[in-house]
């Protein structure tokens, strides 16, 4: 079984060197900086920790349409300046349901090397918030993103490494005023 678990992967690694072709696939993680700390005038993110993993699907020639599934979940410290001058702080964990909706270029630098631009938006509907002493739940969190995100890729041969930017149509809060979250963010992954 090993064995043949290998020879698929050589396999795969072979067919991705060769010839651009008119489909892709590939799984992908990534992790992303907070931009936006300040969610509302009383919630400040202290620190962050987004890891994200994720597959898509591609088709087209020199300008591909992507779709994809992934899991992402943001574990933060926040803390809560309180209206009687008091500060509470705790660590709260949010998941994701991450749908990837994207227009990617391939342009090739040389026979195995392309920069790969893309623009496109996530969809993230919030799949569970962790007990926290903080009020955050699925009642006042927002519930459905929708974020833009424009980033690119370098391709070497089945390698993909890059970058990317996040913007958050939405506020984080349902219930707040507050600036909306952005983040930026690296990626590595795989393309057959």
């Amino acid at each position: 079984m090993k064995r043949f678990a290998l020879f698929m992967l050589l396999a795969m690694m072979w067919m991705a060197a060769g010839a651009q072709n008119w489909y892709q696939f590939g799984f992908r993680v990534s992790t992303q900086v907070p931009l936006v700390r300040a969610y509302s005038n009383e919630d400040y993110l202290e620190n962050l920790r987004t890891p994200h993993f994720g597959a898509y699907f591609r088709a087209g020639k020199y300008v591909y349409g992507e779709i994809g599934i992934g899991y992402q979940y943001f574990k933060g410290r926040f803390v809560v300046n309180l209206h009687n001058g008091e500060t509470m702080n705790d660590l709260v964990e949010t998941r994701y349901l991450v749908i990837p909706i994207k227009a990617v270029g391939d342009v090739p630098i040389t026979k195995k090397i392309a920069f790969m631009p893309h623009l496109g938006i996530l969809y993230q509907p919030l799949l569970k918030v962790t007990d926290n002493i903080l009020g955050y739940s699925k009642e006042n969190i927002e519930n459905q993103w929708v974020m833009l995100t424009t980033g690119f890729d370098f391709r070497f041969s089945f390698i993909t490494i890059g970058a990317d930017y996040r913007y958050s149509f939405q506020h984080f809060f349902q219930n707040k005023e507050g600036r909306r979250p952005q983040y930026a963010g690296i990626t590595v992954g795989v393309i057959f």
